[in-house]
């Protein structure tokens, strides 16, 4: 297998065994093919490709997103979300060593975090870390890393596990626009005000702070550097509630492109899956944007009950195969023709809106429960 055929196996959604992962995909490009290669052979060959390869592949998505001006916006403000979670790796003595199996559990684990912009569903950084890295170091990472992407209208919306002087000063002195929820007892002189809408200073930093009363009679703390030009209190209500893609992202990644099913007992195999899923997540986002602008105009003029945008299972479960083989196509016309079918098929599979759906939260939040999502792949 060439360099370009391990990069190419490993966009190719591998979920399986790896032994008929690979004899499907040699079979799929080289049809004629008398000894596919082994899952040793390939698992030594892997060894000698640079995860970074794919770390840019994915970061080349994000560019393109940036130069195309994919991004969704909310009263013209960009809206982006930071947000961390544990991933579950395979055991095996270097992984273990490398991630530091954590007390209690019964495998060694990662910690990853992802920049995603929550309207369309593109994540513009992502990295994954040993547990050890806290969610908000990792969270100045991608700050860092966004700085060169970064417009006067954007918004970067945090959870109640973010705020911290020390992230506040960098997100003013950087002239970010943010927007976080607050845990109790993290400032004495907001839990004892009784104003809805005030502000406050910590350290050299001018905070506004807005109490939200929820449908429950539950109290919610917002911080944020926005003034009362660009949103008024209840609107942050709205903003904070969009925060919500980044959760459905890790749906995405988790129960839908199955991140955690690593194909490699290494660190080195460990990255590189990490990053093609990341890639992978892109185009689906990409894509699911394109046929969910179809679907829009397919029904701008039928009197529907709800709303409806692209089944992503059904994206996913369809670029299996597909993607590789319009991407390992030469002829720039035939990749077009590829690709549009492939949308046209896509289009077709489609899952209403429906509004002011709830969902109770898991009484142990953390603990791993069971999946209803049917698999795609």
């Amino acid at each position: 297998m060439s360099f370009v055929g391990i990069i190419t196996f490993c966009l190719n959604f591998i979920r399986k065994s790896l032994q008929i992962e690979i004899d499907r995909y040699m079979e799929l490009t080289d049809p004629v093919i008398e000894k596919p290669m082994t899952k040793q052979a390939f698992s030594k060959a892997r060894q000698k490709i640079s995860p970074d390869a794919f770390k840019e592949l994915f970061e080349m998505t994000a560019q393109t997103i940036v130069k195309e001006d994919a991004f969704g916006k909310y009263k013209g403000y960009r809206i982006f979300a930071i947000d961390g979670t544990e991933f579950q790796l395979p055991k095996s003595n270097d992984i273990s060593i490398y991630y530091s199996q954590i007390r209690g559990s019964s495998s060694p684990r990662a910690r990853g975090s992802i920049l995603t912009d929550v309207i369309t569903g593109f994540t513009v950084h992502a990295c994954i870390e040993t547990p050890k890295i806290s969610e908000r170091d990792l969270a100045m990472e991608h700050l860092r890393y966004f700085e060169q992407y970064k417009q006067t209208k954007d918004l970067i919306i945090f959870d109640r596990g973010y705020p911290s002087k020390t992230l506040l000063k960098y997100l003013d002195d950087n002239d970010y626009k943010y927007l976080m929820r607050l845990q109790k007892s993290f400032n004495e002189q907001i839990d004892n005000s009784k104003k809805n809408d005030f502000y406050i200073t910590i350290g050299n930093c001018r905070i506004r702070v807005i109490n939200i009363i929820l449908e429950t009679g539950e109290i919610e703390t917002l911080i944020t550097n926005l003034g009362r030009k660009a949103f008024g209190r209840l609107d942050f209500q709205k903003l904070y509630h969009m925060r919500w893609g980044v959760e459905t992202k890790y749906n995405t990644l988790k129960n839908k492109l199955d991140i955690e099913s690593f194909s490699g007992k290494t660190v080195i195999s460990i990255l590189q899956d990490f990053y093609a899923t990341m890639y992978l997540s892109n185009i689906v986002a990409s894509i699911k944007s394109e046929t969910d602008e179809k679907i829009y105009d397919d029904n701008a003029d039928k009197n529907l009950k709800y709303e409806y945008i692209t089944n992503e299972n059904v994206l996913i479960g369809k670029l299996k195969n597909r993607l590789i083989m319009i991407i390992l196509n030469d002829n720039a016309e035939q990749r077009g023709i590829l690709l549009d079918r492939l949308i046209m098929q896509i289009s077709r599979h489609r899952t209403p809106i429906i509004p002011n759906r709830r969902f109770e939260r898991p009484s142990v939040s953390h603990k791993r429960v069971c999946c209803r999502t049917k698999k795609a792949l």
